[in-house]
């Protein structure tokens, strides 16, 4: 019911004209909020949205911390009655679109938006598993009994099943996977016998009759893929949208190249041997010897973790498959994985139709070993070299021996161009992971919008590396757009000092860590605590903590010290708002995603500028793409990256118009190297300065520091 400024509504008028009334002075924004005071940049952008949505063209909207992004492009979108999709990096902007934004416009234009959030299916509680968990009474710790009490008594009054509701079980609980599905064991309309109070089932459904969606970037990808995959003969889990708008857009083409990459990890082929043996006992016990099948299973699945240790491969590794020197000889006991791991897939299509879950476990395991049949082609020519190629008969374990009846395998998967994808390595404490990621997702995301159409907002406070946004357009794939930049209304000048001390340039991990705290120091005891220890990888976690382990030690322990890895992040950043002087030490993760306000949060330390390892597979193997097409991988790729990811870091520090602070990038590079300008060019335009004593005064006169600015 359209109660207040009715003029709001009146399609008669271009919605321009209605998004600039909605920012009037006397407007409804201005009635319904105290204080309201209207933001030039936030107006400009509101209205390029309004235009790109009539105009259904693609608009880049790079906005500045404090530029109000959420209500320039919700304005619109919800002024316009169009179907709108908006997608988030992360649960966190996701819940507060959903909760606090929208039902705030909501009612200040006195209008019910109809409106849906939608998750992954792990964020909902599955019904089915519930009571199956309930039933078998297997919990993984001591007081689950109780949480499982609470959560079956959250299931049966909840609207949502959404988990997050439910503060009292936490995030991390291991009794979550128990009450939640996957795609892979989720039984589906026909056989599910909860299917009416399916969680998941009403959210989607609810979505789809929905004005406004808000989604994440993962599950949005698989909309579209699912689309993509029936030629379009299907709908997706979200409406077709006229505006589809990416928050936290900055975020999108890693999460993107992880979706439309594959993989298979030795931890899944435990797991399906487990559940096989468990669900053939209790419900096809003839069907086959099941202890024996997982237990061979298993068993090759140890052999083959003990020989990749044998050749050097150890936790944390990440390698691409060309460049592990004795990675041939994963050759025998890899096929032994895949011959014990064939020979129970089998086991289960003999026994498929006499229980629903024994047939989603099949549907599951049959995609494990197709991915690990093309692995085994990979493998085979790496020992062999062009002799595989061939060598018909070569692998007496794959394809046909392993595959189960009516699944045609062949070495598709092993003949993908190079020049497109890498295949690599990654280990860890669960086991090995075997992933094939393409170098590039822009030709399928190209794709995908254009059979979409509409309009499409890609925003964030880091879309561009001073001010180009080429690399971000290469990367999706976006042609022509319309790209536009607003800075942040904040006085960072009066606001904020850059120091960058004049430290040797990083070489040691270790050692430049070491460095990093030495040189912090006197800003941390000036700053009272306050402080964010942001660092560009873990070793420097490491070593950063136990330096200021011992300095707080010899101080008196004046400021609590949280390190990642003590608790969940969002613990360790409710800690860090609780105490109000403590120093957080975090790595990559905590540059993007916490918003600390306020006087907690008063010096921001970097040790390095977040080049990615070189030799990571995936950069490696971009770089290596770049070069083949006569590119500079630094200046194409590199540095790009690292300005985007040092913007989200340094963008900690001033989160509101009060806040106050100082901002110490640890690297000398940016002084010394060209690329330092590009840099510098990519900063908020913070007071700058070299000098310790002129940044310590930043904290103990801020009265005087501030009339020093201008004399």
């Amino acid at each position: 019911m359209r109660r207040n400024f009715p003029s709001l509504f009146d399609s008669g008028k271009p919605l321009s004209e209605r998004v600039a009334l909605a920012f009037a002075e006397d407007g409804p924004l201005a009635r319904a909020t105290p204080g309201f005071r209207p933001r030039q940049s936030q107006i400009e952008f509101a209205l390029a949205v309004a235009e790109a949505l009539e105009g259904k063209e693609t608009l880049l909207a790079e906005a500045g911390t404090g530029t109000g992004k959420s209500f320039a492009y919700l304005i619109p979108a919800i002024l316009s009655g169009s179907v709108v999709v908006i997608s988030t990096a992360g649960k966190p902007l996701q819940d507060q679109l959903f909760q606090k934004d929208i039902p705030a416009l909501s009612a200040a234009f006195g209008v019910n938006i109809p409106t849906a959030v939608l998750k992954g299916r792990a964020n909902y509680i599955c019904p089915y598993r519930l009571e199956r968990t309930e039933e078998e009474g297997l919990l993984p710790q001591r007081d689950s009994y109780r949480k499982l009490r609470e959560i079956k008594r959250f299931a049966a009054v909840s609207p949502t099943g959404d988990r997050s509701e439910l503060p009292t079980v936490p995030e991390d609980d291991p009794l979550w996977p128990l009450v939640t599905s996957t795609r892979e064991n989720c039984l589906g309309k026909d056989k599910c016998t909860h299917w009416e109070d399916c969680f998941v089932r009403a959210a989607r459904e609810k979505a789809l009759r929905s004005q406004i969606v808000v989604v994440n970037h993962h599950l949005y990808l698989s909309s579209l893929a699912l689309k993509s995959s029936a030629g379009g003969q299907i709908d997706g889990m979200l409406p077709s949208a006229n505006l589809t708008v990416f928050d936290e857009a900055h975020q999108l083409p890693g999460i993107a190249t992880d979706f439309f990459g594959t993989f298979f990890s030795t931890w899944q082929i435990e797991q399906i041997s487990d559940e096989s043996r468990y669900l053939g006992i209790n419900h096809a016990r003839d069907g086959a010897d099941w202890d024996k099948l997982s237990h061979d299973a298993r068993k090759a699945v140890y052999d083959l973790r003990i020989e990749a240790n044998a050749i050097g491969l150890k936790e944390g590794d990440r390698k691409a498959v060309k460049t592990i020197e004795r990675f041939g000889e994963l050759e025998q006991p890899f096929a032994q994985v895949l011959r014990t791991f064939g020979a129970l897939v089998r086991a289960l299509e003999a026994n498929k139709g006499r229980h629903d879950e024994l047939d989603a476990l099949l549907s599951y395991a049959g995609e494990v070993d197709r991915e690990m049949a093309g692995w085994e082609s990979i493998i085979r020519k790496l020992a062999h070299g062009d002799e595989a190629a061939d060598d018909e008969t070569a692998g007496e374990a794959s394809s046909s021996e392993s595959a189960a009846p009516g699944v045609e395998k062949t070495d598709e998967f092993a003949l993908k161009k190079q020049e497109s994808s890498v295949q690599w390595i990654s280990v860890s404490a669960t086991g090995l992971r075997f992933n094939n990621t393409p170098l590039s997702f822009a030709g399928e995301f190209r794709e995908m919008r254009e059979a979409e159409g509409g309009a499409w907002v890609f925003t964030s406070a880091t879309l561009s590396a001073a001010g180009d946004f080429s690399h971000f357009c290469a990367e999706t794939g976006i042609d022509s757009p319309r790209a536009l930049t607003w800075e942040s209304p904040f006085n960072y000048w009066e606001q904020g000092c850059f120091y960058l001390p004049k430290l040797p340039a990083p070489v040691n991990t270790v050692e430049h860590a070491s460095r990093v705290v030495e040189a912090a120091w006197p800003l941390v005891l000036a700053a009272g605590g306050k402080t964010f220890f942001l660092c560009t990888s873990l070793a420097a976690v490491t070593r950063m903590a136990e330096e200021l382990r011992d300095k707080l030690e010899t101080a008196g322990n004046p400021y609590p010290l949280l390190v990642q890895g003590e608790m969940p992040k969002a613990a360790l950043v409710a800690e860090f708002r609780r105490h109000g002087n403590a120093i957080l030490v975090g790595s990559m993760s905590f540059w993007e995603g916490v918003d600390v306000r306020g006087d907690a949060l008063s010096l921001v330390v970097i040790d390095k500028l977040p080049f990615a390892p070189p030799d990571d597979p995936i950069v490696s193997a971009r770089s290596d793409a770049i070069r083949r097409r006569g590119g500079s991988p630094f200046g194409v790729y590199a540095l790009p990256e690292a300005i985007i990811s040092l913007k989200q870091g340094a963008g900690r520090l001033i989160r509101s118009e009060t806040d106050r602070g100082v901002f110490m990038l640890c690297d000398a590079r940016i002084a010394e190297k060209s690329y330092g300008k590009s840099v510098m060019k990519s900063l908020p335009d913070f007071f700058r300065t070299r000098n310790l004593e002129k940044a310590i005064q930043f904290f103990k006169d801020p009265k005087r520091w501030h009339e020093s600015l201008y004399q």
